[in-house]
């Protein structure tokens, strides 16, 4: 009796080892077969040689850094409706949206299965990033895929060393415009008490003026940037490892 419960035991641990291991597998794969599909699909974004010129037009404003075959893209996904892109850090990722924000939490820009998902663009916003305030998700993984790089670059309290200085610009290329921000707020959010954050519309500018100082006021951070009414925003929005409700976010106004 004695020798078969040590054997039921050591079946049970045997049993035990082999499913973590698959499941460590299994987390290894989605790891890598995401991050090879999304390098693929640079191969579709070509990035601007510096010494070309001076990195600005004639009217003095900023060439954007990259260009983007949206036609390829769309072919692979219709879905598609821009690319953002932040100059010297992992961020350079297809930007998709539905017509729920659920479908791309758990499915990549191929629609494959896999946890690390997309980076989408919030449902009720518009789809040419025309709405006030255009909320724009990722998930935040530990390799710094996806979002995961906000925090290190933008947190403060996450990394002493993050300076918005080093990346103050954001891009967003799409099929009709590229559209350059500027980071002017960031910090941690629980979406339980702050859920204004994800307010896209507002009723008049002046609301929407409003919003904008308090969300300044708000920041971990003084950027001096001072967001204008007249000009629409994105937030970038990603979970922390902290609780359950929490989220980083960075918030950045346009600039041109």
């Amino acid at each position: 009796m004695k020798r078969i419960i040590l054997t039921v035991i050591l079946v049970i641990c045997i049993g035990a080892v082999a499913f973590s291991l698959w499941k460590l597998w299994g987390f290894y794969r989605f790891y890598h077969d995401g991050k090879k599909e999304y390098d693929d699909l640079t191969g579709y974004v070509k990035e601007k040689d510096p010494s070309d010129d001076t990195g600005n037009d004639d009217a003095g404003k900023d060439k954007c850094p990259i260009t983007v075959d949206f036609e390829s893209l769309r072919k692979e996904n219709p879905d598609i409706v821009g690319w953002i892109y932040i100059h010297d850090t992992g961020i350079n990722y297809p930007i998709v949206q539905t017509k729920d924000n659920d479908y791309y939490l758990h499915r990549t820009f191929n629609k494959k299965d896999s946890y690390i998902g997309a980076i989408f663009l919030d449902a009720m916003c518009k789809s040419d990033f025309g709405s006030f305030n255009n909320i724009i998700y990722g998930h935040n993984l530990k390799n710094g895929e996806m979002f995961g790089h906000l925090k290190g670059l933008y947190d403060i309290n996450y990394n002493s060393k993050a300076d918005f200085k080093k990346h103050p610009k954001i891009w967003v290329i799409t099929p009709e415009d590229n559209r350059e921000y500027e980071i002017f707020a960031a910090r941690e959010i629980s979406v339980d008490k702050d859920m204004d954050v994800y307010t896209i519309e507002f009723s008049s500018y002046e609301e929407y003026g409003e919003f904008l100082e308090d969300q300044v006021k708000k920041s971990q951070y003084k950027t001096g940037v001072t967001p204008s009414e007249k000009k629409s925003m994105i937030t970038l929005s990603t979970c922390t490892s902290r609780t359950e409700e929490g989220r980083f976010i960075v918030q950045a106004t346009r600039i041109q």
